[in-house]
């Protein structure tokens, strides 16, 4: 079956099968807050249709515009309520909290642009702010305030109220900021001269009266859906992404199409609605105003960046899917690592191969489980792999222990194992005799001799047998075994599999928590 990547590709190279002109793939944001890893679909389905073009002999070029001259709106959490005095600023005019960035949208700009290195992404960022004060769409404005009118019909087609008599005569397809606040909150347009190249405005906020002229004009920003149609013409896109939302009749996507046709006289793009992403394992809806979101960055701590990528090839766009932040981790490491070693190669991983890195098998689960007692220890890991057997280098291993280290430290508390610095006495204590009994003879037998991991396995199973339980009962009584010989090391229910973890670990290290003779 064709990947849905190529599917686009093929699409894209009918409707331009001869340009001259690089195929233009676009894709964009508002950093009104840190951008979530949902937002990376905009970028990697330009990125993976991107690949596929040029796989295609097509010349292609991806870009990514920081719509960052959009009004600062709403202080969202985690920000101080002290930003309400810049809302009505364009992002890129509004201070970052910290200091550290030349403003508050350049910080999640950066972080965001960051992260798409370490994913091997290497596309074009448009700064809409300064485009904008260059005058590059100085021309394309006046031409929106000359077919004001016409725009304002477009937009009144999906409107469900009804609108004031004179609102259209008065209609003025832009956001004007002002040139004494800077704020677009309370700025209105009072009219055009008679040639539409001047305009004149009234700030309510500072009570202050201006007076543009288009051409030189530095403060003017077309709305959404005027502003998407005019730059598919300015940037000849032929191909963009966008959330569901978007493409609903009577979107976004619907109406910027009537104003690129009718206003700009422009072939709207092929358009590729995507789902949205959810969090197994963090709850709530993404959104940098409510707080809960994963940035691409966070998920960069866990996710090796092919892994990260991986799960979003396999899944079409207008598929939804969870990124797993649970213990389901380790199913999507052994699922990658299984399709890894795949041939011929899977077209889920040739997209998701980063140039100059290369990504060995090793077992997720394994590094996790035993990552609490190696505690970030090279020599200790290796030494642990050796033990099992499998012979494994810290060259191999060490980003899969760093990845495994923070999801253990920021996701998955309750799945970290650390052994217990003493014997705990008060709940060898509440055990029953027989119990009693089955770890002192698990301590005698480990301590004895060199046992190897499929010897301890079969003992863990076999030390419950001696008090001949029913068939039906067995199973349980060695689920209790295994339960107790967690708690007596590691203060938990769980954990790994005990003849690895017995075989791997030198005895030295958790004999004593055995011994209660």
């Amino acid at each position: 079956m064709q990947h849905w990547a190529d599917k686009i590709a093929d699409n894209i190279l009918r409707r331009h099968p001869a340009s001259s002109q690089p195929l233009t793939l676009a894709s964009g944001i508002s950093p009104s807050g840190p951008v979530h890893v949902g937002n990376l679909r905009d970028i990697v389905t330009i990125w993976f249709v991107k690949k596929a073009l040029e796989e295609r002999g097509a010349s292609v070029r991806a870009f990514h515009s920081w719509d960052n001259f959009d009004r600062f709106r709403k202080v969202p959490k985690n920000i101080p309520e002290s930003y309400s005095e810049f809302i009505g600023l364009p992002l890129s005019k509004v201070p970052d909290p910290t200091n550290q960035y030349p403003s508050y949208a350049a910080r999640y700009e950066t972080e965001f642009e960051n992260a798409l290195l370490d994913m091997g992404i290497k596309i074009e960022f448009l700064n809409q702010t300064k485009l904008y004060e260059s005058g590059l769409y100085a021309d394309a404005i006046a031409e929106a305030i000359r077919l004001r009118h016409a725009i304002y019909d477009i937009l009144a087609k999906f409107k469900t109220k009804e609108d004031a008599p004179d609102e259209r005569e008065n209609y003025f397809p832009i956001a004007l900021y002002c040139e004494t606040c800077g704020k677009d909150t309370k700025t209105r347009v009072m009219a055009s001269d008679s040639s539409e190249t001047h305009l004149s405005y009234r700030c309510h906020g500072c009570n202050k009266d201006g007076r543009v002229e288009l051409k030189t004009a530095n403060n003017i920003k077309l709305p959404w859906k005027v502003d998407w149609a005019m730059r598919w013409r300015h940037e000849s896109v032929v191909f963009e992404p966008g959330g569901k939302d978007h493409a609903t009749a009577g979107g976004s996507f619907e109406v910027s199409s009537e104003i690129s046709n009718q206003i700009f006289n422009h072939r709207p793009p092929i358009f590729q609605p995507y789902e949205f992403i959810g969090l197994k394992g963090l709850t709530g809806k993404m959104s940098g105003s409510s707080g809960v979101l994963l940035t691409p960055g966070d998920a960069l701590k866990i996710y090796q960046p092919e892994v990260l990528l991986f799960t979003f090839a396999k899944m079409p766009p207008n598929k939804a899917f969870d990124l797993v932040l649970d213990d389901g981790l380790y199913r999507v490491y052994d699922e990658f690592d299984r399709t890894n070693n795949k041939t011929p190669i899977e077209r889920e991983i040739a997209l998701s191969k980063i140039p100059g890195r290369s990504v060995q098998e090793v077992s997720f689960k394994q590094i996790a489980s035993f990552s609490g007692i190696a505690q970030g220890n090279h020599g200790a890991m290796e030494s642990i792999f050796d033990r099992m057997g499998t012979p494994c280098k810290k060259e191999v291993f060490s980003e899969r222990l760093q990845k495994a280290t923070h999801w253990l430290e920021d996701f998955a508390p309750e799945q970290q194992l650390v052994l217990r610095e003493e014997r705990d006495i008060e709940i060898f204590s509440s055990l029953t005799p027989i119990e009693k009994k089955w770890i002192g003879l698990l301590h005698d037998a480990l301590k004895e001799k060199p046992l190897s991991q499929d010897a301890v396995t079969t003992l863990v199973y076999e030390i419950p047998k001696n008090d001949q339980p029913t068939d039906a009962d067995l199973p349980l009584i060695q689920r209790r075994f295994f339960q107790i010989i967690y708690q007596l090391l590691f203060g938990k229910e769980k954990g790994p599999r005990l003849g690895t973890f017995f075989s791997a670990v030198p005895k030295e290290r958790y004999l004593t928590l055995l011994d209660f003779k």
